[in-house]
């Protein structure tokens, strides 16, 4: 999983091509810690899919610019454009859901 930074977030996710997953997290957050083991699970399920996380307590103005007012949110990003979000700890069928599906159209985050 890539650490994004203020330096990185752009090239990785906004200017990035296909589809990318995005951990908003904290480190004080308990159920960003319990989502870990999740992530890292779907993440070896679908090889076809980045996944980064981004310390929203480090960067507020990037976790503000997508609507992210809580820890753990995923957003799914397709082709640098937010297509869906998952707020909260959830198990790994409601991460997956949205990889299958493409994520809603024209909307999300």
């Amino acid at each position: 999983m890539v650490e994004l930074t203020k330096e990185n977030f752009d090239a990785r996710v906004t200017n990035a091509e296909g589809t990318v997953l995005v951990d908003f997290w904290s480190p004080g957050c308990g159920p960003c810690r319990a989502m870990e083991p999740v992530l890292e699970a779907v993440a070896a399920r679908h090889p076809e899919v980045r996944f980064a996380k981004l310390n929203a307590a480090d960067f507020p103005d990037i976790a503000w610019a997508f609507k992210v007012v809580s820890v753990p949110t995923l957003v799914l990003f397709r082709d640098g454009v937010p297509v869906d979000d998952i707020v909260g700890a959830v198990p790994a069928q409601r991460i997956e859901d949205p990889l299958a599906k493409g994520g809603r159209e024209g909307g999300g985050a």
